[in-house]
This record gives structure tokens, sequence and C-alpha cells, in this order.
């Protein structure tokens, strides 16, 4: 039987499961993209773009919890309302629209990992994996009941980018797994441990400052460098005699040294060999102004063992 289905969401996550959920023959009665998409590719495919190919119906609402839109969703009695990466929080009504469930797919382990940037979360506090979750959507934050997880390991060169995008597979193929037996039912879940829960609000990070404190110990610089190199909107910042160069890469070691924090070591090519309380950050290569610093730019910026990059 055909489930008749209300799709929210964006980028690739929401482009490919919504392609799952058509060749599985379902109903999408409704796609809800995000009022910013133009339905034109870029760092991320258009979920408007995908919607308008499959010629389904399609809405980019201000606010999701609009109370005339929240009646339009009703209206149309889905079984289903799926969150691929939502914009927005849903808030009880919308939710109540479900007539089998209203689920999300999380960027993170549930319980651990609630709230926003559970991937820049997990570098940062120097977690040897992540997960992605499928869970019931209810009133609080990410705190439904679990569907479905998978976990994603994350490696030493893993950046916030290259886990986003590690977790972006993982979660396209855990709900493509997941489907079948979603949309025939029951669904089996289990509640969340609230004992073990973390909750990050839009308060607990700000991506806006990229200054790299030197005074932390190498291993938390290392990881907060990794969360936030996210190409093509940002990079960390090191800056030496004024100048601001963004970060693209960063390795770590416990070798002992006897430079300051934040004393440049060596320079190795196009990365240098900084150091920092509890061992050396190996960083590069370094980008000013959108282009990448060969070796003989490093040299010519006045990058050389002795300089200390400014701190914050």
């Amino acid at each position: 039987m055909a489930r008749r289905l209300v799709v929210i969401g964006k980028n690739r996550l929401a482009v490919e499961c919504l392609d799952v959920v058509v060749a599985a023959g379902d109903e999408v009665i409704l796609a809800v993209a995000d009022a910013g998409d133009d339905g034109i590719d870029g760092w991320q495919p258009s979920f408007r773009g995908a919607v308008e190919r499959h010629g389904l119906r399609l809405e980019a609402p201000a606010d999701l919890n609009d109370p005339a839109f929240v009646t339009r969703v009703d209206a149309a009695q889905p079984d289903f309302v799926l969150s691929f990466q939502a914009a927005q929080i849903l808030r009880r009504p919308l939710i109540a629209t479900g007539r089998v469930a209203t689920l999300n797919l999380h960027f993170g382990q549930l319980p651990r990992y609630r709230g926003v940037a559970p991937i820049a979360w997990a570098l940062i506090n120097g977690e040897a994996a992540t997960g992605v979750t499928i869970h019931h959507i209810n009133p609080g934050i990410d705190s439904g009941a679990i569907v479905r997880t998978i976990e994603v390991p994350i490696e030493d060169a893993d950046t916030g980018r290259t886990l986003y995008d590690k977790c972006t597979d993982a979660g396209i193929g855990l709900f493509r797994e997941a489907w079948p037996d979603l949309r025939s039912g029951p669904i089996e879940s289990r509640p969340q441990d609230p004992a073990r829960a973390l909750y990050y609000n839009r308060h607990s990070i700000d991506f806006s400052r990229r200054h790299v404190s030197w005074h932390a110990d190498a291993a938390m610089i290392a990881n907060w460098l990794r969360a936030f190199i996210f190409p093509p909107f940002q990079h960390p910042l090191v800056a030496l005699d004024g100048i601001e160069y963004e970060v693209a890469g960063v390795d770590w070691d416990r070798e002992p040294h006897r430079g300051r924090p934040g004393e440049i070591l060596a320079v190795d090519g196009t990365r240098i060999v900084v150091g920092a309380p509890g061992g050396r950050l190996t960083i590069g290569p370094l980008r000013r102004d959108g282009s990448t610093l060969d070796a003989d730019a490093v040299v010519t910026a006045g990058f050389a063992a002795g300089a200390t990059l400014e701190d914050v």
C-alpha cells in the first residue's frame, strides 16, 4: 500500500531520501523546501530542484509552524511527515499531522548529541565516532524515541566538512535500508535515556569566532580547528603580523618542544609546525584571499621558525 508523505528538507540528504520514497511507490502529497532554496544546485543539490524534477507539489513557507500552513498539511492527511535537515523546529501541531509517525534524521548520536552543530561538537569533544539517527519527533529537541541509528567513525584527518559528507552518506544509507520496514510497520523504537543526554543550543557555538587561541592543550586546539574547517563556508583563522590566513588542514602530536604557545617551530613546505601546551600542531595548507599559499608564498609571508602567531 502506498503511503501518503510530507517530506521536509534540504541538501543531498533530502534529495536522495526523496528518491527512495518515490522509488518505493509512495505518494509525496507535499514537499517542503527551505524558503531560501532557489532551485539551483550549489555546494549541495537543491531540494526544490529535485522536487520540481519529480513534478511534486511544493511549498516553501517562511514559517513551518504557521497555523495556515499546518492546516493545509493536516488536511492532506499524511501517513508520515519526514524531516531531512529541516531548517526549523517542528512544533506540536505540525508534528501531530503525521497519522503514523513524524520522523527526523539527525546527524548525531542520540541522546548524546541533541541540538545544533552535532558534527562540530563531536569533533571538538574528540570523539572516536559519531552517528546518524532516525527518531520520532516530539515537542522536545531531538528527544523523541530512537527508531534506527548507525555509527560513523571519525578519522584523524576528518574535518567538519568531511564528517558532514560521511554523515550524509550514512544517513541516506540508513534511511534506504530502514524505509521498507518503516512504511509497512509497526515501527519499533526505544526511548532515549535522559541521563545520557547532552544538548547544545544555538548559542553554544559561534562559527563567526574563528581565530585560534594558542594557550589551550594541543589536542583541544586541533579538534577545534578540524571542526571549523567547512569549505566553502568557513575556515579557522591564524594571524601573523596583523594578516589573517585561513587554515585548510591540521595534524598534531605530543612531541615535546621548547616553544611558546603559538610559536612557529618549523616550516615544512606549505605547512607550519606550531607549538602549543602539550604538543605540536602541523597546520596547512594556508589560504589568503581565496588562494592557497604555495611553499614560496609561505616563506614570503614571513612564516619562519621563531615567529609567533597572534593569540586571541
